[in-house]
């Protein structure tokens, strides 16, 4: 076989492009390999982008949900509160009326109990309305000693106002209510907080009843000890303002409720 340089050439030609093609193959299929791992990459990110936006999804639209439902539930309690009030406005309105029709109301009454009392306005007495009910408050220290029932001179004075302006009212029931603070009674006189409350309110009720005339029929008195305060027992001035007598005057439900009928 003849052998001249131009097959020489020819095979070396066909070896080089050979050998390039290889190269350029295995570079190929380097670059293709990485950018099937970057697009599996971007693919699991776009995965994991979409699965928290929808997760955050889900999360604002069940707090739009909560949002919606809390709403509901307070234009819910708005309008029962709103029916609430003008129940009490209708009950309060109604006893007016029928205590009009004997000549008075409670804010008469209650006008004339804050002028009869202005005296001792600096030993904290108040006096308001309250579902058709009239409530004043008495302090402890207007009335009795720390962990007595008695009354002296000064208080049975104290009560007199009062009491005139109740026998001007003689349809109006009179609840005498006695409340004391948290801290245990240590006495032998009384075996708790609520004997001492419930004696309190009897000594008032007598003392209309004996040195004011008040109908007996008309009072009643109770004592709620502790369980029922308006100020915390954790200090020293919600414990005095829990010491108090409540005297409620109500205007008598079962006569005026036939009146209104």
């Amino acid at each position: 076989m003849k052998f001249n340089i131009s097959t020489g050439i020819l095979i070396l030609a066909i070896a080089f492009s050979s050998c390039v093609s290889s190269k350029k193959y295995k570079s190929a299929k380097n670059e293709n390999a990485k950018l099937q791992s970057d697009l599996a990459a971007s693919n699991a990110k776009m995965a994991s982008d979409a699965e928290a936006a929808n997760a955050k999804i889900t999360g604002l639209n069940k707090q739009v949900s909560d949002l919606t439902t809390q709403n509901a539930s307070l234009s819910k309690d708005a309008a029962a509160y709103k029916e609430m009030k003008a129940d009490d406005k209708k009950s309060k309105d109604a006893f007016d009326a029928a205590l009009k029709a004997q000549g008075t109301s409670l804010d008469e009454i209650s006008q004339k109990i804050m002028t009869a009392l202005s005296q001792f306005n600096d030993a904290g007495i108040d006096v308001k309305e309250k579902e058709g009910l009239l409530i004043v408050s008495l302090p402890e220290k207007l009335l009795f000693k720390p962990g007595s029932a008695a009354l002296d001179t000064k208080s049975k004075d104290a009560l007199k106002p009062l009491a005139d302006i109740l026998n001007d009212y003689p349809k109006v029931q009179i609840y005498v209510i006695g409340h004391t603070d948290s801290v245990m009674i240590h006495s032998a006189s009384f075996k708790d907080n609520w004997s001492l409350s419930t004696e309190r309110a009897n000594s008032i009720v007598r003392v209309f009843r004996d040195s004011y005339h008040v109908d007996p029929a008309r009072l009643l008195a109770a004592g709620r000890g502790k369980y029922g305060p308006t100020s915390s027992n954790a200090t020293k001035e919600g414990r005095a303002m829990n010491r108090r007598i409540q005297i409620v005057l109500n205007p008598g439900f079962n006569k005026l409720l036939d009146m209104m009928e």
